[in-house]
């Protein structure tokens, strides 16, 4: 069943069956709300005009580029691109005025299915080509599968993901949940974040190759070994994130702006990995003229 009404000036759509509820804004694409048996399991804001003033990117679709592109410029068939910064003089998230403050436009594909699309042109904060962007979010029994697609008629770069930041248990406690990563490494930051280029081990802080409490701050991308992403476990609930994306970024929410407070949710960004243009070492995100981008990530919940 698919429910629509107003939301500011956006329109807010509800996807529901049994067992899930997603509510998801024209706003960005975003994810508002995300209950599982009737139990919030993701940080939202109340209105459109709290979605425009925030700073977290809460449930939003992020790109043309998730994550961040260091000196907010790269190369690409011989020519430099210079994009817009929004983090000092690096982008993050695909700029300012990006993908999650734009209205896209939805149509329903079913009962169970919404689909999502916006018009990206040439040049639009830095990036080249005219790029169609597609989102749909899909939900079965207690799974959330989201589909995200696109093409340009450019050589052009891109990477979109979710910025869901996860609550399951609503106590606002990031740091008290039980996380699994299928990950062996993990991407060594630099200065602002930006990578050195080099996957170290997940020794120590950074192993979680069994189920334990993040218990501390995480900004950081980790390399997936497969599909199986992660594990999330607190409040009765489990959540298993799977992806045919090659990386997952933990960031523990210690910025986020109020109403919330730092370390009240837990975002798991399925992506590539951050500065992936500018680190031939990382899996390209280059997308050619008339190719089309698709990449998908699942939310599986259940009661533990």
């Amino acid at each position: 069943m698919i429910e629509e009404k107003a939301f500011g000036k956006a329109i807010l759509y509800t996807l529901s069956n049994d067992e899930l509820a997603v509510s998801v804004s024209s706003r960005g694409a975003t994810v508002t709300s995300l209950r599982y048996r009737g139990q919030e399991t993701i940080l939202g804001y109340e209105s459109d005009e709290d979605y425009l003033r925030g700073t977290s990117y809460l449930g939003a679709t992020v790109g043309r580029v998730g994550n961040r592109i260091g000196g907010a410029a790269f190369s690409l068939n011989g020519q430099r691109f210079d994009l817009v910064p929004n983090e000092g003089p690096n982008q993050l998230h695909g700029g300012p005025e990006a993908f999650d403050r734009q209205l896209w436009t939805a149509e329903a594909l079913s009962e169970s299915a919404l689909h999502f699309s916006l018009f990206s042109p040439d040049g639009e904060n830095g990036y080249p080509g005219n790029l169609q962007a597609t989102v749909t979010y899909r939900i079965q029994g207690g799974t959330l599968r989201i589909e995200f697609g696109g093409k340009s008629d450019k050589d052009t770069v891109y990477a979109p993901t979710n910025h869901m930041y996860f609550d399951l248990s609503g106590k606002g406690q990031a740091l008290e949940a039980k996380l699994w990563l299928g990950s062996d490494a993990y991407v060594e930051p630099g200065e602002g974040l930006i990578p050195t280029g080099r996957l170290l081990p997940t020794e120590g802080d950074f192993d979680f190759h069994s189920l334990r409490k993040v218990a501390r701050e995480y900004d950081h991308a980790f390399a997936l070994n497969g599909e199986h992403a992660c594990r999330l476990e607190d409040g009765g609930l489990r959540m298993d994130l799977f992806t045919d994306m090659p990386g997952l970024q933990v960031y523990t929410g210690r910025y986020l702006n109020p109403p919330h407070r730092a370390f009240q949710g837990l975002a798991l960004e399925p992506e590539y990995l951050p500065d992936s243009p500018n680190q031939p070492a990382f899996p390209s995100i280059t997308l050619k003229a008339g190719e089309s981008f698709l990449r998908w990530a699942e939310y599986r919940f259940a009661e533990i």
